[in-house]
Formats: C-alpha cells, structure tokens, sequence
C-alpha cells in the first residue's frame, strides 16, 4: 500500500507515518486490498504552468494573494505518472464547442501591447472546437495540455504501457467563471454528453470505473460502499475512475438524470446519506480531519489537499499534511509534488506503489 515518507526536514512528521499507514492498510493478511485502502498523491491543477514574468506582473497588480498562490508549474502528465509516481491528477476544464473562445486570451493581448516578445508558442488547438484545460482564460492560461483529448490520450499512452498500474483518479472540475472576457459557457445537458463523448472517445468503456460497476446491483452506491468500501484493486488494475470537482448546481444538474449516476461515468461528492454517496471531497483537512476520519471509517474514498496556495511550503508548515495524513483521507491532493528550492523545508515523498509493474514495482 502507499505511504509519504518525510524528508530530512520533516522528521516531526516521520514518526507518526507508520501508526497514519497502518490506519489505510487491510484489517489482515486474509483480507484483499481494496482501492479505499490505497494512499496515491496527486496534484492540483495537474495541467499548469506558472504566468510568464510581465503576465504574472500584471495579475500580482490586481490580486496579489492569487499571484502567490499560481507561481508553480507541474510536469507534463506521463511524467508525473512514470517519473513521481502520482495515480490522481486535477483538471479544469470549459466548454469551448465552435472553438476559439480562449485563442487570445487578454494577457496575451496586454503582453503583445507592451512589446514583449510571445511567453510561449500558442498552441494551435486553442482555436478548435472541444473541452478545454485551463486554469483561468484570461490571464492563468498556460497549460500542458490545452485540451481535454490531449490530456485524456496523454494518461492513457502511459496507461496501455503499465497495464499493471492502480486505479488512476482524475478530479474533472467544470468551470464557466473568468476574471476577464471572454465570457465561458455554462455546464448542462448537453455539455454533460459533450464531456462523457470526449471520455468515451478515448477511453473504452471497460477501462473506466464507473458508478454502474459500483453499484454492482445494489440500489445505491451508498450501499455498496457503505461499511464495505470499494471494489478490490487487483480487479481494476489499468482503469480509470472519473470524479466530479465541482458542489452546488453543476453537480445537481449532473445527477438530476439519476440520483445514483445510473449510465454515468463520472462519481459526484454528496452527502454521506445521498444515494450517490461513495466520494467525498473535503479540501481542508484540518477543519474537517475528524469527519474524513469517520467517511473513511464508513468505507468511503476522500480527498483532501495537503496545501493550498503555496502557503505551506512558503512557511515549511508541515500542520496540514500531518492532519490530513491523520484523517486517513485516500487522495492527497498537493500544489508541490517534487523538491523545489524555494521552498527546502517542504517536500513530500513516495515509495513503489503495491503490484505495479516496471519502475514502481515493490
């Protein structure tokens, strides 16, 4: 099973890791290790890329806190799965059907105003119809992958060459806000179909998770995880498991089709009572450590992040990785998944993944 392992730094942390490890394991040697009992790092925004100097001058001149908190850059994603290990991964994705909607952003524009030199080579998919990957049209909008195709082809090639890989998770947040025209669409019926089309055209049904193989039959997903916990890992090696980021009226309307995702391919964060129930996302795990730690109890999946904003590794503050290590949350969410040298005191490592083949093989 997964674990962090502290840096030299962080030696506070390292002796309660193997207490925090055993909590995820299975109850005995006879039991099967299920994917709730599995611990897999990942990144938020997945697909980012920090603002060029003058475009990161000019968001700093507006909202300083949110400059902080963008000034990292993560690598492509076959990297982040074969080179650090990660199995979770966060894209921001928006609707963009004609295509072109997000091609000039306007910190593009401002920076061509000023005369500098282009901050990188626009990718021409920008101008095509699709789901696009971005952080904020206007002014965050590098990305590695600009569209959702690219990066759903991009985790698949990595995933047909290591069939033997966990489950891989990927947090699907549906955006329609911008601090800056254009103005996006909104998510509805048919971008639903548009986003599980985009899926499906990549990924063959038998290679995701979904609510429907969950449910196995039971009435709820409730029930199927309730006090069992999810399916075992070795009958789902080499899939994907799709999640909805997204709370509120996005999420209502994607479950207003059914309320236990009868037929769809993404998992909804709901209310432990909800029929729905078998994700949880609970993003702070210092306010809410003791409710992951009863989800979790419960059978449930969670994530949480182990920083936010680049806050943490700014002041080496290890409290809330400690407590979301604590709270047994299963999909630890991290803005820093590598050393980086402004920040030394903060790092986070990993060991093999259980059963995998190639590098990460125990």
């Amino acid at each position: 099973m997964r674990t962090l392992r502290a840096a030299p730094a962080q030696t506070r942390l390292a002796a309660s890791l193997m207490a925090v490890t055993l909590l995820l394991g299975a109850a005995s040697a006879d039991e099967p290790l299920r994917i709730n009992h599995l611990r897999l790092l990942g990144t938020h925004n997945s697909y980012h890329v920090a603002p060029d100097p003058l475009v990161a001058t000019l968001i700093a001149a507006a909202a300083p806190a949110e400059a902080r908190a963008i000034d990292c850059t993560q690598r492509p994603l076959d990297e982040q799965l074969g080179t650090l290990g990660l199995r979770h991964f966060e894209l921001d994705c928006y609707r963009d059907p004609d295509g072109g909607l997000f091609a000039t952003p306007l910190g593009l524009k401002l920076a061509a105003a000023a005369g500098a030199p282009p901050p990188l080579q626009w990718p021409d998919e920008l101008a095509k119809p699709g789901i696009k990957v971005l952080h904020s049209p206007g002014f965050d909008f590098r990305t590695t992958v600009p569209t959702l195709p690219a990066a759903l082809v991009a985790v698949k090639e990595w995933s047909d060459e290591h069939p033997r890989h966990v489950p891989i998770f990927l947090l699907i947040e549906l955006k329609s806000d911008a601090f800056a025209p254009p103005q996006p669409l909104p998510w509805n019926d048919e971008g639903f179909a548009e986003l599980e089309a985009t899926i499906l055209a990549v990924f063959p049904r038998e290679r995701i998770l979904v609510p429907d193989d969950l449910r196995a039959g039971r009435a709820t997903l409730r029930e199927a995880v309730d006090g069992i916990g999810w399916p075992e890992v070795d009958t789902h090696r080499g899939k994907i498991v799709f999640l909805m980021d997204n709370e509120g009226g996005v999420r209502d309307a994607y479950l207003a089709k059914s309320d236990v995702l009868a037929g769809r391919i993404l998992f909804t964060s709901v209310a432990p009572d909800h029929p729905a129930a078998a994700f949880m996302k609970r993003n702070d795990p210092q306010a809410a450590h003791d409710e992951i730690r009863r989800l979790v109890d419960a059978g449930f999946l969670v994530r949480t992040r182990v920083d936010a904003g680049l806050e943490e590794p700014r002041r080496g503050d290890l409290k809330r990785l400690e407590r979301a290590l604590s709270s047994g949350a299963q999909l630890l969410s991290t803005d820093l998944p590598e050393p980086d040298a402004r920040f030394p005191d903060y790092h986070i490592a990993l060991p093999a993944l259980p059963g995998e083949d190639g590098p990460n093989r125990p």
